[in-house]
């Protein structure tokens, strides 16, 4: 399993939590790569049996495609939590390290940097960390995008990539910030949210990406 694959597996999982159709186009702007290196690789990951075809969701993970991806995340994870609480990283600046990690440590490590860190549930940008041999499932679901009306949130998870954290950062939005949706609008596609003095229209696409819980 190169990392490369492994990349694209968590690709599909991510595209499968958007609840909508996945596509090689959607998978090739999120991969940053060519329609046709995807298409190779799709066929490569159904032939593995990673992956399986599904006529509502486009894509959908194996068993043994589940099981891989659940070992990433713990992976991943646990490694922002170590780089956040005993190397003094920000949330902002973990992924990129964890990213490069993830793909060369191995299970007996994490199981001792588990134990090291004393278990954690929840990483810095609010994902579930499985258990060893356990699958993913994060313990918050709502998306900003799904809300249907208007109210207090606290924003409690957000989807660990490059380009998120940068729109995040720049409009100094961050995990576990309190925010109040005052509107929603399907016309224009954003949820409009107001968070320390000042107002963001959030496009639908960016709100599927942070979750929230109502406070």
């Amino acid at each position: 399993m190169t990392p490369n694959k492994e990349d694209y597996l968590k690709c599909v999982h991510e595209l499968s939590q958007t609840h909508q159709k996945m596509t090689n186009k959607q998978i090739a702007e999120k991969m940053q790569v060519s329609a046709p290196a995807v298409s190779e690789m799709m066929k490569k990951l159904l032939a593995e049996q990673l992956i399986l075809k599904d006529t509502n969701s486009g894509y959908l993970l194996s068993q043994t495609g589940l099981e891989m991806v659940a070992n990433l995340y713990r992976k991943h994870r646990l490694i922002e939590v170590f780089l956040v609480e005993q190397l003094g990283y920000s949330p902002e600046q973990v992924h990129e390290e964890a990213e490069i990690l993830e793909h060369t440590v191995s299970d007996h490590f994490i199981n001792r940097l588990d134990s090291f860190l004393d278990y954690p549930t929840i990483c810095p940008h609010g994902g579930s960390i499985p258990k060893a041999g356990q699958l993913l499932v994060e313990r918050y679901q709502t998306t900003l995008a799904s809300l249907r009306e208007a109210g207090h949130y606290q924003l409690v998870r957000i989807q660990d990539y490059y380009q998120l954290l940068q729109y995040l950062e720049q409009h100094d939005l961050a995990i576990q910030d309190k925010i109040e949706v005052v509107a929603l609008d399907d016309f224009s596609q954003t949820v409009t949210i107001q968070y320390k003095g000042k107002e963001l229209a959030v496009p639908f696409a960016i709100a599927q990406q942070l979750y929230v819980e109502a406070v």
